[in-house]
């Protein structure tokens, strides 16, 4: 399970953590983004430094995926403490090494693997209420 399972008191409470995941998958999409606007960058050699990013459609969609992102991470934390909030954002980078596999075709060693598991047992030490 990657989004730790919490009992809700309110339907507040359940738009604050669905806005959480809302901005970890932001947060997701922004990093596959910058990898793609890499690989773009990369693959032009002819352009200088500043044109490798001016003409690089992957690098505005990152951009504007971690704008949004900027903008909800600032709503969650007006109602969820920060030592609650940044641990359960790490979800966002089990789902990056997921998209790397996925759309990159990186390798998941075994001590990735392990990582991975290590950051979900975190995240579900610290939504336990």
């Amino acid at each position: 399970m990657l989004f730790p399972v919490i009992i809700f008191k309110s339907g507040k409470e359940k738009m604050l953590y669905l806005l959480l995941l809302v901005n970890i998958l932001l947060m997701t999409a922004g990093q596959l983004f910058f990898k793609q606007s890499a690989i773009y960058a990369n693959l032009h050699p002819d352009l200088d430094f500043f044109q490798k990013y001016l003409l690089n459609p992957w690098f505005y969609g990152a951009v504007s995926f971690f704008g949004v992102a900027t903008i909800t991470w600032v709503q969650v934390l007006t109602y969820l403490k920060l030592s609650v909030a940044y641990p359960i954002l790490s979800i966002s980078y089990i789902l990056v090494a997921l998209g790397a596999f996925y759309f990159f075709g990186e390798k998941l060693s075994l001590v990735n693997i392990l990582g991975i598991f290590l950051i979900m047992c975190g995240v579900s030490l610290v939504s336990i209420k």
